[in-house]
């Protein structure tokens, strides 16, 4: 593929013009494609894309390899999460059920060790396969350094491929019903259309549970709060909406605004959960 606006490649809907796209549908061409500079991108949906573009290649994992052996699924990167969630549910495996309803696909979940109500990806991860820079491999779940929101993968420019789920059985139908329950409750918060990133920020970790950044956020007047297109929501401080007119520069600024506020009134820095291209 040639040249594309990032705007269309990134749910928030910011993003200038990358000088190459390449849709990768097998692991061969996510290697083929990994030319310097370049960005590994799934469904885009927690990302801020620079206005500017990108002077590099954006790989968009595109694999669809789902498979399930007796009490394991061996999934590729490029599937969407919800299908891996359905996938368990309808095969009667639990562990991945509150996962419902986040967007993105497995690569980035793992990436980000995304979770929900209680429960991460990397609960019920056995294994990983990976491109190193030299060769594929699986490497196990002890040696990628998952914490909450955190991975190996944050750190080294390891590329994930795929990977195997060892989950306990449960019942199909209450597993099932579950899913449904959450993402009715996530539809609330993350109506479908909104050109928004979910939470901007990652909860903080203390000993003993965690403090919401949502919380802090909402303490220091956040929510409504405008930097030109981009805005909080008036309902959820965590949540920054682009009205379609922002620019990521817009939320970078309001980012940095909100991020000083609470490390005025707390002494503390607030990390984004959200990732950044071509900055």
């Amino acid at each position: 593929m040639g040249k594309v606006l990032l705007k269309h490649l990134t749910r928030f809907g910011f993003g200038g013009e990358a000088k190459k796209l390449v849709a990768a549908r097998d692991e061969k061409s996510i290697i083929d494609a990994l030319l310097k500079p370049y960005y590994i991108l799934g469904e885009g949906t927690n990302v801020i894309a620079n206005d500017k573009g990108f002077k590099g290649t954006v790989i968009k994992i595109a694999t669809s390899g789902l498979e399930v052996k007796k009490n394991k699924i061996l999934c590729e990167a490029g599937v969407k999460l919800q299908e891996l969630v359905d996938s368990a549910n309808k095969n009667g495996f639990q562990g991945l059920e509150t996962l419902a309803g986040i967007p993105g696909t497995v690569g980035g979940a793992i990436f980000g060790n995304a979770g929900a109500y209680g429960r991460e990806i990397s609960g019920n991860l056995k294994r990983i396969k990976i491109f190193d820079g030299s060769r594929t491999r699986w490497i196990p779940k002890k040696d990628c350094a998952f914490s909450y929101r955190e991975s190996v993968f944050k750190k080294k420019p390891w590329i994930i491929l795929a990977a195997e789920f060892n989950l306990p059985k449960g019942n199909a139908e209450k597993l099932a019903k579950k899913s449904k329950e959450i993402i009715k409750i996530r539809e609330k918060k993350y109506k479908p259309s909104l050109r928004c990133a979910g939470s901007i920020f990652k909860n903080i970790v203390v000993e003993g549970g965690k403090i919401p950044a949502g919380s802090l956020l909402e303490s220091v007047g956040a929510k409504g709060m405008k930097a030109g297109g981009v805005y909080v929501a008036n309902y959820h401080a965590n949540l920054l909406i682009n009205n379609g007119r922002g620019k990521a520069s817009d939320a970078k600024k309001l980012i940095n605004i909100l991020k000083n506020k609470v490390y005025k009134k707390y002494g503390i820095r607030l990390e984004e959960e959200v990732r950044y291209l071509g900055f």
